[in-house]
């Protein structure tokens, strides 16, 4: 099965809305964690919006984590508040500028981004890095939507011995309009932590997956 960029998944935009690389690092402060799961957040600077931090550990391949992370039409099953995604241009599995919609909390006014995905895989180590950046007036603005000003940020899957993938999701955006500051932080915990609670029990489906573009890791086997 291969999956390109025509499938791509709006990549938890409703996380990367309100929660980008940091312009200056500060200490990390784990929010929460669970066996898997850990989210963390730290101060943005020039910001009061936190930059959050996600890391979760899935049974499964990186074909198929990939694959699920590009499956648009399967998108709204896992991805918090995701309100779908649309391809304005791509350039093959490297390389796609796309449009997402983001169901944004009450009282906030439902938001869109225009942002471009970057594919990379080291390989030296297999492990994968997905950039998200900006591109705010790739498209008009909508009139009954907020275009998010600011974000970015990044996916990263890194294989693990065992048939276990490390996946790290970090993102920072100024979600524009009218938002407390509060309510922002608030829902940008829950939006990554959600998110990929839901990555963790919806990957299997991907099993099967694969791609030319998309090389396993191989691990010695156990003594």
């Amino acid at each position: 099965m291969k999956y390109h960029w025509s499938r791509i998944s709006t990549f938890c935009l409703a996380a990367a809305l309100l929660a980008g690389v940091p312009v200056r690092a500060t200490a990390w402060e784990l929010v929460y964690a669970d066996e898997n799961l850990r989210v963390q957040r730290r101060d943005y600077a020039g910001s009061e919006l936190d930059e959050i931090q996600g890391i979760v550990r899935v049974k499964a391949t990186l074909n198929a984590v990939m694959a699920l992370l590009k499956d648009a039409d399967f998108n709204r099953e896992w991805v918090y508040r995701s309100g779908g995604a649309s391809i304005l241009q791509d350039s093959g599995y490297a390389q796609a500028y796309v449009y997402g919609v983001v169901d944004a909390p009450f009282p906030m006014s439902d938001r869109d981004t225009v942002v471009r995905f970057d594919y990379h895989q080291d390989q030296a180590t297999k492990e994968i890095t997905v950039t998200i950046s900006n591109f705010p007036e790739f498209i008009p603005e909508k009139a009954d939507l907020v275009r998010v000003p600011e974000m970015g940020g990044y996916w990263q899957l890194k294989p693990e011995h065992g048939g276990w993938v490390e996946v790290t999701y970090q993102v920072y955006g100024d979600p524009g309009g009218w938002v407390p500051v509060w309510l922002a932080n608030r829902a940008a915990v829950m939006s990554v932590q959600e998110t990929l609670r839901n990555m963790k029990s919806v990957v299997s489906r991907y099993a099967n997956a694969r791609s030319a573009f998309v090389e396993e890791a191989v691990f010695p086997p156990d003594k």
